[in-house]
């Protein structure tokens, strides 16, 4: 009985999912690759009907080739023993945050995972189960319609970034309306806001760019193995504000003025390590930090608006007033 009974636990662990199958001579060469005692071919036939029952409707068979070809229902996942209601909830918001960041073969593969994660909340009263309605992750700023990428070409990206494998591909650059073509060694997916950035080198030993997703209009991986810049670290190219607008390569030595709301903002949630805040008799704050350069943080700045004063940089706080001052031009037209 111990026997039968180990047997037929190895035998449901073979059980693929559908569309893939198993017949009962692959099970019978998979027993012996285990070197577990297998008897014959009669009884293998009789396990899998006695499970059939057991395990109906998640278990079934057709046949194909002369052969019953055994699988499990790809909906759902059975598993022994049953999955908890803790890990049911981390595949549920697992399935809810990541899904854009997981490769596509794999996502299809777990999507019976989900399917099982979801019924076993659904059914059963725990703390566990109400808890997917009492979480919501919302963007920090303004939210925004995320551009269309289409499917083929990014399930395609995805792969060849998993394979380790270059892509033949056609973008458009920002401005142009005609694709250029490139050959492309991805080196990782960055997301940021709504938009999906490839980063990538053009050539060996090029250094790194990032291209929006969304600007692809074909892509085709390759044979060839992707091309690695030495030393590259994804983690270290972000830290670096590759994906920023760079004004100039050079850090600032930020110097601000800060009404009461904004200091208080900053100093919970930090734009820089060396920052310091000192309050002053008015009530404003002075905000002393060193900073990167870019696009994104005049940007930052500028959502402020009057509750913050550039005073150094002497340059930023110059570009600053011009652009105060087009803007008063135009809010002082005559237009009604």
């Amino acid at each position: 009985m111990a026997d039968s009974l180990l047997r037929q636990w190895h035998i449901l662990r073979m059980i693929p999912r559908a569309p893939r199958s198993i017949t009962i001579s692959q099970i019978i060469e998979n027993l012996n690759e285990r070197q577990l005692s297998v008897p014959t071919y009669r009884t293998i036939q009789r396990d899998m009907d006695t499970l059939a029952e057991i395990f109906n409707p998640f278990l079934q068979y057709e046949m194909r080739d002369k052969a019953h070809r055994w699988f499990m229902d790809a909906r759902t996942v059975l598993e022994i023993p049953v999955m908890e209601s803790a890990t049911a909830l981390v595949l549920c918001l697992a399935q809810q945050q990541l899904q854009k960041q997981m490769p596509p073969n794999e996502l299809e593969h777990l999507s019976a995972y989900f399917n099982t994660a979801a019924q076993i909340l659904d059914k059963h009263e725990t703390p566990y189960a109400q808890w997917r309605e009492k979480i919501r992750v919302v963007p920090q700023t303004q939210s925004l319609i995320a551009p269309e990428i289409n499917k083929k070409i990014s399930d395609t990206i995805y792969n060849a970034l998993l394979k380790n494998r270059r892509i033949k591909a056609k973008y458009i650059k920002r401005g142009e309306e005609k694709p250029t073509n490139y050959t492309l060694s991805p080196l990782g997916l960055v997301f940021r806001g709504t938009v999906t950035y490839l980063v990538c080198t053009m050539r060996d030993n090029w250094r790194p760019i990032p291209l929006p997703l969304h600007r692809f209009v074909y892509a085709e991986i390759t044979e060839q193995e992707r091309s690695v810049p030495s030393g590259f670290d994804l983690d270290a190219y972000i830290r670096e504000g590759k994906l920023d607008y760079s004004i100039s390569d050079k850090s600032l030595e930020l110097e601000l003025l800060l009404d009461k709301q904004v200091a208080d903002h900053l100093s919970e949630s930090k734009l820089a390590e060396d920052q310091q805040l000192t309050l002053l008799a008015s009530g404003q704050s002075l905000f002393k930090a060193t900073v990167r350069d870019t696009g994104q943080l005049r940007w930052w700045l500028r959502g402020f608006a009057e509750q913050i004063e550039v005073l150094k940089p002497e340059s930023l706080r110059q570009e600053f007033k011009e652009t105060i001052e087009k803007m008063k031009a135009k809010y002082d037209d005559n237009r009604k």
